[in-house]
Order: structure tokens, then C-alpha cells, then sequence
């Protein structure tokens, strides 16, 4: 989504180290369709080529707690909007999954979410304290995924962001 001018808030001149002579900071207001209203704030150095951009929500609230409990191969399929801030648990495997400082919001499904947790732990099995009790989690998950387990994945959310959506695909 392109921002019209009327969505600029704040524009100024900048000179930092890494942005040189001649740098803009703007901060913007935008709407996102399903993560709602958004600060934008960009730096854009000409000179340099640099840019940063981050985006905070306007609408965080009070903390929230969504259970999504998966029965079937089809709950798999769940759409949810997990905010950067979530934690989530799997309390069959004793999964908890804390946000990393680099975390952002992001859409997923419930099987979306196992394969990257897959991706990510498969690998580093051989070098966690306990590599045979890893490999079981992973095992699971796939197991999981193909619709062969029952479990509840439980989001955390202090700044009540995250919820389960319901998007036609």
C-alpha cells in the first residue's frame, strides 16, 4: 500500500554517522488491513542508500490469550495473527517459544507454524542438552502435522494483538 502525503505525520532533516549529511526521518500513519493502524517510521539516506524502517501498532491493549485446539487435519489449516510480543506454548510437549528481539508480527496456520519450528530445531537436535528428547519434539511435530496428534497451541500476547482470523485462501 503506496502513502499518500495527507499520511505523513512528521518529516525532518537528519545527520547521524551512518546516514551522513542530508538524511529524512519521516513518521507515518498508515492502516493495515488485518494488523489495524500502524506508526511507520522511516530514515532514508540518499547519499548512502540506507534505510531503516519499523512499524509500531497503535492498537496495542490489554494482554490477551488465544487457545486454538486442533482435533483434526483440517484445524491445521487455522489462520492467526501472532503479534511480535506473543509467546507461544504447546503445553503436550512442553514447547514454550519466546519472542526473539528481531521478531516481527506475522500471519500464519497452525501447520505453518510446526514447519517452521521443524526448520529450526531439527538441525540443532545433535547439539541441545538433551539431543534424543529434541528429536522426540520433532517427531511429534510432524506427526502433528500430518494430522496424527491432538494439542492445543496456546498465544500469549501482553500487548493483545494476536487473535485467530478467518481469511478465505
Amino acid at each position: 500500500m503506496l502513502l499518500s502525503s495527507s499520511d505523513t505525520l512528521l518529516e525532518v532533516p537528519i545527520d547521524d554517522p551512518q546516514c551522513g549529511v542530508g538524511g529524512i526521518m519521516r513518521v507515518m500513519k498508515r492502516r493495515d488491513p488485518v494488523a489495524g493502524d500502524q506508526i511507520s517510521i522511516a530514515i532514508i539516506c540518499p547519499e548512502h542508500g540506507y534505510k531503516y524502517f519499523e512499524e509500531i501498532p497503535e492498537n496495542i491493549g490489554e494482554e490477551k490469550m488465544v487457545v486454538i485446539e486442533i482435533n483434526s487435519p483440517s484445524d491445521l489449516s487455522r489462520k492467526f495473527l501472532k503479534s511480535r510480543d506473543a509467546i507461544i506454548y504447546i503445553p503436550e510437549i512442553g514447547l514454550v517459544s519466546t519472542p526473539r528481539s528481531a521478531a516481527v508480527d506475522e500471519i500464519t496456520t497452525v501447520d505453518g507454524l510446526l514447519e517452521k519450528y521443524i526448520d529450526h530445531l531439527e538441525p540443532l537436535c545433535g547439539e541441545t542438552e538433551n539431543p534424543e528428547r529434541c528429536r522426540e519434539v520433532v517427531e511429534w511435530m510432524k506427526r502433528a502435522m500430518k494430522g496424527e496428534e491432538r494439542f492445543t497451541l496456546i498465544i500469549e500476547d501482553p500487548s493483545g494483538r494476536s487473535r485467530e482470523l478467518d481469511i478465505k485462501m
